[in-house]
């Protein structure tokens, strides 16, 4: 009765049966599966709209334009311009103070954005907390504009404080502007200021 039944199946799928055969197995010739064909011709859909979507009708951005678009995204995330030659950095040294509202306005946004983490180490009014008052005449690193970016910008790990005060990358702008309204804090004298470190070895004009 078993050998009768599996002659009935293989009379069933006899016309199924391809005509070659290997190691004693014969392959049937069933179709695809339907899960597999509606895969395969979404993806023949999907091509056809990818095609007109960017080649065609042009919606959709092109390589070239969506690699200016990741530059342009890189270089305001790491302050980059990105109009300049490969290679190029601003000059510090020849940057000025600058003394206008809008920008020490723009210095103290940055300032005081918690992300920086300058408010939490120097205090509201740069008085000092965890980090030295900002606001006296003395400073180890050097208080001019110059050395007020170069540290802002590179940091003090050893001494708790990463690059750009949080790993926030910071523009060239925003550093002239942050430098410039640390500048214009000096002689202030805010309320609850940190004493002093008269080990620092420079004192800067107030």
């Amino acid at each position: 009765m078993e050998e009768k039944d599996k002659n009935l199946i293989f009379d069933d799928e006899q016309d199924k049966l391809l005509n070659h055969e290997y190691d004693g197995i014969q392959e049937l010739d069933n179709p695809m599966p339907p899960w597999w064909l509606y895969g395969f011709y979404f993806t023949i859909a999907l091509s056809v709209v990818y095609l007109l979507w960017y080649d065609v009708l042009g919606i959709g951005p092109s390589q070239s334009e969506e690699y200016q678009r990741e530059m342009a995204a890189a270089a305001e995330m790491y302050g980059v311009d990105p109009g300049a030659a490969p290679g190029t950095t601003v000059d510090y040294a020849a940057l000025e103070i600058l003394t206008d509202q809008a920008s020490l306005d723009a210095g103290r946004i940055v300032y005081t954005n918690p992300a920086q983490l300058c408010v939490t180490c120097h205090g509201a009014n740069a008085q000092g907390l965890v980090g030295p008052d900002l606001t006296n005449e003395y400073w180890k690193h050097g208080c001019d504009l110059p050395s007020l970016m170069i540290s802002v910008k590179v940091g003090f790990p050893q001494q708790g404080m990463p690059a750009y005060g949080s790993g926030s990358r910071l523009t060239d702008l925003q550093l002239q502007q942050l430098a410039s309204y640390l500048i214009s804090l000096r002689g202030s004298n805010p309320d609850g200021a940190k004493a002093p470190d008269m080990s620092r070895s420079e004192r800067c004009e107030i």
